[in-house]
């Protein structure tokens, strides 16, 4: 038998005449056809390694010959089942040709894979199944394993032997995961073979140990599914009471159900008691906190002071509702405390806002607003120094675990791709080899091209491989000055700053191979994007005084990254075309008229049909159909993380651009990096474009992109660019449609009121609340008015606040309107 047969096999994917051929070879057929497999294998991986998984897999289980060759191979190549299932060919062919070898070395292979089955992901169930097929009684217990056999149809193939998995399995992060998907089967089935006090435990070490929220949600099906005692509760109480200080929501509230159940029976010792009832009140969800606060008053009369020290931790509580309600409870029991327990209470009480302190007879100090500190550009890093540096920055943005590449790092990059290509083209090609040898799929598009849409992504990679290409004439027909990228064609919906990026970088590709320039005139000076004019003008005095002119392009991205009041002082003494292009821009340069309007959007496909209706930044001339452009379509082509620095001197546009996708990120979880803050730290116009596009990012689905919008909005009030009453018209109108909603929006505008932004935000304040007073959690609006009002002293009114503190009632809303209105002077 020679290897040519076996080849021709893989190549052809027969898996069951293949595992025929190899159970029928001699030893040594199988040793020579081994090593001609390991070539094969070498060469098929670099040009084709993402076909004939399935016979590779079977070959290598046929012909390896120990158990540390063979586990890396069946690593790399799979044999594809159905999900939880164990009916496929290839791996039945797979065992076959394994049983019939029956190799010594077997229990070290299953070691081995064991070890190395993903826990993250759990597809990899042809691994699992070769384990069960060969480990009789002693299965390993790596956690991968183990959460592979919990994901699948184990439940016929269990045996007695596997019953001692079972308490690794509940210990292996992600089981929890996997019992809240299998609710039908997996927790009833370990409640029925594992005792009662190691599943017990195992389960409340989890929920102590917290974890996702799948995670928490398979242990707390477990814990519903064991059906606790009451004497368990009460021999665990302590291990309740330890789920409640940082726990997930959903783990507090079972913690709290199970010792208020204890309490109510007279099990829960007082001291206990109170001990969850301060770590319930540092926490944020005010359900819990108010459910806690209840069940600690009734204990009032017999415990009233250390019911009233417990209670009184609440001072500090972020929440002034909830610091009403605690003092509500202290002042009704605090008669019957102790002349050293009033004493406390009165100390506390100085945190308190002064109208909540006052009910104690406490008159508190009243807190100043936070003052800003004065904004201060960041300057751009320097540039890349060498060639091992600009190769770590590569292997670095194309790295396993890159994520969007921010735009500092990808101008960096660019530009030290040009000048070291000017340089020493050889060297540089020599120096980034690393980079191509690691990920083959760019050798591969070096040789063959791309196939793709033209998007800003697609042509930084090329502006990468041109540098390794020869230098070659333009051709005749084409003209030296020529914008090489006039004619590129991008996808349609990328919006006019992605095409810009993208046929910029497609002339600095061409223009490495067809007009190499010594460098670039358009690298950013400033993080924002922006260049200051004076180097700028030295950058094209060295042009004039070397004989070169920068590229079309890269000469217009250097005139957009200059500040709005730049004039054409610095190029005065210049005598070049560059700067001669410069000064005309610089004198017929203007502003649109951006307006916001609400667009519909319409999109239909073989199976959906959108109608999409929201609020977008018109701008004339420059983007009349904002509704149309991207809306989170792709994550990476357009680079939408580099387009604050393209136009920088053009905020209001680059602003509304991005509404259609900030828009869509209040329903979906991408983060794109500091888009916001980028934008504010910008320059030009700070208009209706950019306070729409912070109401989207203060209603971001994501917490990081609704705290880089806190963060964009402390930068325009630093530099006095906020304005207050715009965000609070355009919130309003984006909470009465429905865009956004109000439990993300509000605990953003109490950050940024507290971080320096109070005059702004009660600004935004004032404009917001008389269009939601019948909103269903305009409370939260509210209390945050009040603790402005008592901080700014503004005077003045609230439109409709009259009337809703007139109200009879104790709701959150009508408390604290009350309060507000006491604040700015009125009667409450």
């Amino acid at each position: 038998m020679t290897f040519d047969r076996i080849r021709d096999l893989i190549e052809s994917d027969q898996k069951l005449t293949l595992g025929e051929v190899l159970k029928g070879l001699t030893p040594d057929e199988r040793k020579a056809c081994a090593k001609e497999l390991v070539a094969y294998e070498r060469k098929h991986r670099a040009e084709q390694r993402w076909s004939h998984g399935e016979t590779l897999a079977i070959a290598g289980a046929g012909l390896l010959p120990t158990a540390t060759a063979l586990t890396p191979w069946l690593v790399r190549y799979r044999i594809w089942m159905h999900y939880r299932t164990e009916h496929d060919q290839g791996i039945e062919v797979l065992l076959d040709v394994l049983r019939h070898r029956d190799p010594a070395w077997m229990p070290d292979l299953l070691a081995k894979l064991a070890a190395k089955m993903p826990t993250r992901e759990r597809w990899r169930q042809d691994l699992k199944t070769i384990i069960v097929a060969f480990c009789g009684d002693e299965p390993p217990d790596a956690d991968g394993f183990l959460l592979h056999l919990m994901d699948s149809e184990a439940l016929a193939d269990w045996r007695p032997s596997f019953d001692a998995l079972i308490p690794r399995m509940l210990a292996a992060v992600g089981s929890g995961a996997v019992l809240g998907v299998q609710r039908g089967s997996w927790p009833e089935f370990l409640r029925d073979r594992t005792d009662r006090q190691v599943l017990l435990d195992g389960c409340l070490a989890r929920l102590q140990q917290g974890g996702s929220a799948s995670e928490m949600d398979g242990f707390l099906v477990l814990h519903e599914v064991v059906k606790v005692t009451m004497d368990e509760t009460a021999k665990h109480a302590r291990d309740y009471v330890a789920m409640l200080p940082d726990s997930r929501s959903t783990v507090a509230g079972l913690a709290q159900e199970q010792l208020k159940w204890l309490d109510d029976a007279g099990r829960l010792d007082f001291a206990l008691l109170a001990d969850a009832s301060r770590w319930v009140f540092g926490r944020t969800e005010k359900k819990l906190v108010r459910s806690q606060l209840s069940w600690l008053g009734k204990h009032a009369k017999a415990h009233p002071d250390e019911v009233v020290l417990t209670a009184a931790e609440l001072f500090a509580h972020e929440s002034a509702d909830l610091r009403g309600h605690a003092v509500k409870l202290i002042v009704k029991h605090l008669g019957a405390t102790a002349e050293g327990t009033r004493a406390e209470v009165r100390a506390l009480a100085e945190q308190l806002p002064a109208d909540l302190a006052q009910q104690l007879g406490v008159t508190a100090e009243q807190e100043h607003a936070t003052e800003l500190a004065p904004f201060e550009a960041r300057p751009f890093p320097e540039p890349i120094a060498t060639l091992d540096e600009l190769t770590a920055e590569l292997m670095s943005a194309f790295g396993r675990n890159a994520g969007h590449l921010a735009a500092p790092v990808t101008e960096r990059i660019v530009e030290a791709l040009v000048r070291f290509s000017w340089e020493d083209r050889e060297k540089l090609s020599e120096a980034i080899q690393p980079l191509f040898d690691k990920h083959t799929w760019l050798a591969h598009r070096e040789e063959h091209g791309d196939s793709e849409e033209r998007t800003p992504r697609s042509e930084f990679i090329e502006v990468i491989l041109a540098t390794r290409r020869k230098r070659r004439p333009l051709p005749s027909h084409v003209n030296t000055e020529l914008d090489f990228a006039r004619n590129m064609k991008v996808r349609a919906n990328d919006g006019a700053i992605a095409h810009r990026l993208a046929r910029r970088l497609n002339e600095i590709a061409k223009g490495l191979v067809h007009l190499p320039k010594p460098a670039l005139v358009s690298t950013p000076t400033a993080m924002s994007g922006l260049i200051d004019p004076a180097v700028l003008a030295g950058r094209l005095a060295r042009a004039e005084a070397e004989g070169w002119q920068p590229w079309p392009r890269d000469l217009r991205q250097a005139f957009d990254r200059l500040p709005r009041d730049t004039d054409a002082g610095p190029f005065a003494a210049l005598t070049g075309t560059a700067a001669d292009q410069v000064r005309e821009w610089l004198a017929t340069r203007t502003d649109p008229v951006v307006t916001v309007e609400q667009r519909t959007f319409r999109y239909s496909s073989y199976y959906q049909h959108v109608t999409d209706t929201g609020f977008y930044a018109v701008v004339t001339p420059d983007l009349e159909q904002p509704h149309e452009q991207l809306r989170m379509y792709d994550e990476w082509g357009p680079m939408i993380e580099w387009w604050p620095t393209v136009l920088p001197a053009r905020r209001e546009l680059v602003a509304a651009h991005l509404v259609p996708h900030l828009r869509s990120r209040t329903q979906s979880k991408g983060g794109d990096g500091p888009l916001l803050p980028m934008l504010a730290e910008a320059d030009g116009p700070a208009g209706p474009a950019v306070h729409l596009a912070l109401g989207y990012g203060l209603g971001a689905e994501l917490t990081v992109n609704r705290a880089y919008a806190v963060d964009a909005i402390l930068v325009l009030a630093a530099r006095d660019q906020l304005d207050g009453e715009l965000l609070g018209d355009l919130l309003a109108k984006l909470l009465q449609h429905g865009d956004v909603v109000l439990n993300r929006v509000a605990p953003g505008l109490r950050d940024a009121a507290r971080s320096g932004a109070a005059h702004q935000i009660w600004a935004a304040l004032t404009a917001l609340l008389p269009r939601l007073w019948t909103h269903g959690r305009v409370a939260d609006l509210v209390e945050l008015a009040v603790e402005l009002a008592q901080q700014l002293r503004p005077g003045g009114d609230v439109e409709g606040l009259a009337e809703v503190a007139a109200r009879k009632g104790t709701s959150k809303m009508i408390v604290q309107a009350k309060r507000l209105q006491n604040a700015l002077g009125g009667a409450a």
